[in-house]
Protein backbone atom coordinates (compact mmCIF):
# COMPACT_ATOMS: atom_id res chain seq x y z
CA UNK A 1 0.00 0.00 0.00
CA UNK A 2 1.46 3.37 -0.98
CA UNK A 3 1.56 6.26 1.43
CA UNK A 4 -0.72 9.23 0.96
CA UNK A 5 1.26 12.43 0.46
CA UNK A 6 0.23 15.59 2.31
CA UNK A 7 1.96 18.93 1.73
CA UNK A 8 2.03 21.56 4.51
CA UNK A 9 2.64 25.11 3.25
CA UNK A 10 3.49 27.84 5.75
CA UNK A 11 6.23 30.46 5.80
CA UNK A 12 6.73 30.11 9.58
CA UNK A 13 9.00 27.16 10.41
CA UNK A 14 7.53 26.70 13.90
CA UNK A 15 3.99 26.44 12.51
CA UNK A 16 5.06 23.97 9.81
CA UNK A 17 6.78 21.86 12.45
CA UNK A 18 3.74 21.92 14.74
CA UNK A 19 1.37 20.87 11.95
CA UNK A 20 3.70 18.10 10.80
CA UNK A 21 4.02 16.86 14.41
CA UNK A 22 0.24 16.82 14.79
CA UNK A 23 -0.18 14.84 11.58
CA UNK A 24 2.62 12.41 12.46
CA UNK A 25 0.93 11.68 15.80
CA UNK A 26 -2.57 11.28 14.41
CA UNK A 27 -2.33 9.85 10.89
CA UNK A 28 -0.77 6.56 9.82
CA UNK A 29 1.11 5.91 6.63
CA UNK A 30 1.32 9.48 5.37
CA UNK A 31 4.25 11.01 3.55
CA UNK A 32 4.52 14.58 4.84
CA UNK A 33 6.16 17.30 2.77
CA UNK A 34 6.65 20.96 3.61
CA UNK A 35 7.05 24.20 1.70
CA UNK A 36 7.68 27.74 2.89
CA UNK A 37 6.23 29.55 -0.13
CA UNK A 38 3.45 29.19 -2.67
CA UNK A 39 5.96 28.93 -5.47
CA UNK A 40 7.78 26.06 -3.75
CA UNK A 41 4.42 24.39 -3.03
CA UNK A 42 3.36 24.53 -6.69
CA UNK A 43 6.67 23.01 -7.75
CA UNK A 44 6.25 20.18 -5.21
CA UNK A 45 2.68 19.60 -6.38
CA UNK A 46 4.00 18.97 -9.88
CA UNK A 47 6.90 16.73 -8.84
CA UNK A 48 5.37 14.86 -5.85
CA UNK A 49 1.60 14.85 -6.60
CA UNK A 50 0.24 15.20 -3.05
CA UNK A 51 -3.31 14.08 -2.39
CA UNK A 52 -3.90 17.02 -0.05
CA UNK A 53 -2.33 20.43 0.51
CA UNK A 54 -2.68 22.44 3.72
CA UNK A 55 -2.16 26.01 2.51
CA UNK A 56 -1.55 29.09 4.62
CA UNK A 57 -3.14 32.24 3.23
CA UNK A 58 -0.50 34.81 4.20
CA UNK A 59 2.67 33.85 2.35
CA UNK A 60 5.54 35.93 0.98
CA UNK A 61 5.23 36.58 -2.74
CA UNK A 62 2.18 34.76 -4.06
CA UNK A 63 -0.57 34.42 -1.46
CA UNK A 64 -2.36 31.18 -0.67
CA UNK A 65 -5.51 32.12 -2.59
CA UNK A 66 -3.64 32.57 -5.87
CA UNK A 67 -1.61 29.44 -5.20
CA UNK A 68 -4.81 27.41 -4.79
CA UNK A 69 -6.28 28.84 -8.00
CA UNK A 70 -3.14 27.83 -9.90
CA UNK A 71 -2.94 24.44 -8.19
CA UNK A 72 -6.56 23.60 -9.00
CA UNK A 73 -5.95 24.47 -12.67
CA UNK A 74 -2.91 22.15 -12.75
CA UNK A 75 -4.19 19.37 -10.48
CA UNK A 76 -7.97 19.67 -9.95
CA UNK A 77 -8.11 16.37 -8.04
CA UNK A 78 -5.85 17.65 -5.23
CA UNK A 79 -7.72 18.43 -2.02
CA UNK A 80 -6.88 21.76 -0.39
CA UNK A 81 -7.39 22.87 3.20
CA UNK A 82 -6.79 26.59 3.64
CA UNK A 83 -5.72 27.72 7.07
CA UNK A 84 -5.07 31.07 8.62
CA UNK A 85 -4.50 32.76 11.95
CA UNK A 86 -7.36 35.10 11.01
CA UNK A 87 -10.69 33.31 11.32
CA UNK A 88 -12.82 35.78 9.39
CA UNK A 89 -15.70 35.09 7.04
CA UNK A 90 -14.07 36.89 4.11
CA UNK A 91 -11.14 34.42 4.26
CA UNK A 92 -13.54 31.48 4.37
CA UNK A 93 -15.46 32.84 1.37
CA UNK A 94 -12.31 33.59 -0.63
CA UNK A 95 -10.96 30.12 0.16
CA UNK A 96 -14.06 28.50 -1.35
CA UNK A 97 -13.95 30.86 -4.34
CA UNK A 98 -10.30 29.92 -4.96
CA UNK A 99 -11.21 26.23 -4.98
CA UNK A 100 -10.31 25.05 -1.48
CA UNK A 101 -12.26 22.12 -0.04
CA UNK A 102 -12.14 23.40 3.53
CA UNK A 103 -10.94 26.20 5.82
CA UNK A 104 -9.46 25.67 9.28
CA UNK A 105 -8.42 28.39 11.68
CA UNK A 106 -4.87 27.94 13.00
CA UNK A 107 -6.29 28.50 16.48
CA UNK A 108 -8.49 25.42 16.03
CA UNK A 109 -6.10 23.32 13.97
CA UNK A 110 -5.32 20.91 16.81
CA UNK A 111 -8.99 19.88 17.06
CA UNK A 112 -10.29 20.47 13.51
CA UNK A 113 -7.49 19.75 11.04
CA UNK A 114 -7.32 15.96 11.36
CA UNK A 115 -11.12 15.44 11.14
CA UNK A 116 -11.19 17.60 7.99
CA UNK A 117 -8.34 15.58 6.46
CA UNK A 118 -10.07 12.30 7.31
CA UNK A 119 -13.27 13.56 5.67
CA UNK A 120 -11.40 14.52 2.49
CA UNK A 121 -9.14 11.45 2.46
CA UNK A 122 -11.19 8.58 3.88
CA UNK A 123 -8.49 6.04 2.96
CA UNK A 124 -6.06 7.58 5.46
CA UNK A 125 -6.08 5.67 8.74
CA UNK A 126 -6.02 7.62 12.00
CA UNK A 127 -3.64 6.56 14.76
CA UNK A 128 -6.22 7.04 17.52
Amino acid sequence: MSKTTILVVDDHAATRTAVVSLLEMTLRECNLLTADSAEQALSLCVSKSPALVIMDIALPGMDGFEAVRQLKRMRPQVHVVMYSASDVSVYREESVAAGADAFVSKGRASSQLVPVILRLLPSVAPSF
